[in-house]
């Protein structure tokens, strides 16, 4: 390791480090954010709500996910086409894997599979999830940004922002079992417990829900402006989407898909985590450089805390 990669390395690992010393309290609400423009890490706390830390991790990070047995955090580098792997009990840079462009990842349901979404390079990857090895690589036109797979680890589906259409691969083979058009600019997607798809259209005001054997249109659900992500509550009875261009976060009943309720969460909301107590919902807000801390009792905007430029991934402790 070089010495400007162990620079790197220990600075990150401090700054991981920082957010384990509060996880011990009472409300443990501290986040990872990764601003995709400043190419940093920030860590925040959620006692005092503000950035505690910040650190170079290399270019280009947007999404990060924990792996399948729950030990690392994996963030994906789209610029410097590494993933980076973090141990989360030391805060510890554990490994960088190379991986061509990954702007977006995700595990299959049954830990076998492991695929990124190459939005600059127009590829699809699936790798061995236990080794990381690539299996297939797809070309996909243009530009694949989110992943959501089957209930039964069978199938990947990635959105396809350039074309506004949607493709299923079946992950065995690598092989396209079908692309639809679903509408413009589709961005996040879902599996719903039914095992229907739900894809949010960020060039219009609506989520679609699709039907995962043949990506025909079921319905539509309109919820705001720039139709972006989704979260979904632990007891899974709750759906979050957030609407970018609308300055919104819609509350959905997840049976039903009916708007609840709609949140205020402004500056560009994207990437969206709960609080461990399932209080508060903290969302990216990518054009005001700020992550909005939104109380779910109230619908209060409770804070707005400066991170880094662009901020996307989030990750709550």
């Amino acid at each position: 390791m070089s010495l400007l990669r162990r620079a790197i390395a220990y600075g990150l690992a401090v700054a991981v480090a920082a957010t384990l010393g509060t996880v011990a309290s009472a409300r443990a609400s501290t986040a990872v954010v990764l601003n995709s423009d400043d190419d940093t890490l920030s860590v925040v706390s959620g006692d005092s709500y503000r950035e505690i830390s910040r650190v170079h991790i290399g270019r280009g990070p947007h999404h990060l996910i924990v792996s399948p047995d729950g030990r690392t955090l994996i963030v994906a580098m789209s610029g410097s086409n590494e993933l980076v792997l973090i141990d989360r009990k030391t805060g510890v840079e554990s490994q960088r894997i190379e991986a061509s462009d990954p702007y977006q990842l995700g595990f299959s349901p049954d830990g076998k599979w492991f695929v990124t979404a190459s939005i600059r390079l127009d590829h699809i990857d699936i790798y061995d999830a236990k080794t990381f090895q690539l299996v297939h690589r797809l070309p996909a036109a243009t530009m694949p940004s989110h992943i959501a797979f089957a209930r039964d680890s069978t199938t990947a589906f990635v959105t396809l922002q350039g074309t506004g259409s949607l493709i299923a691969i079946d992950l065995a083979s690598g092989k396209v079992n079908w692309t639809v058009p679903v509408g413009p600019t589709p961005a996040g997607i879902i599996t719903r417990a039914s095992g229907t798809l739900l894809v949010g259209v960020m060039g219009s005001d609506y989520i679609a829900e699709v039907d995962p054997h043949d990506g025909s249109l079921i319905r539509k659900i309109h919820t705001g402006n720039g139709a972006h992500n989704f979260l979904a509550s632990p007891d899974g009875k709750t759906l979050y989407v957030s609407n970018r261009v609308a300055g919104t976060i819609s509350v959905l009943n997840a049976d039903t898909l009916e708007v609840t309720a709609t949140l205020i969460a402004p500056g560009g909301p994207d990437d969206m985590a709960l609080s461990p107590d399932g209080r508060e919902l903290w969302a990216t807000a990518r054009w005001r450089a700020s992550i909005d801390v939104i109380e779910l009792a109230s619908g209060a905007l409770k804070a707005m805390v400066p991170v880094g430029r662009s901020p996307h991934g989030i990750f709550v402790y």
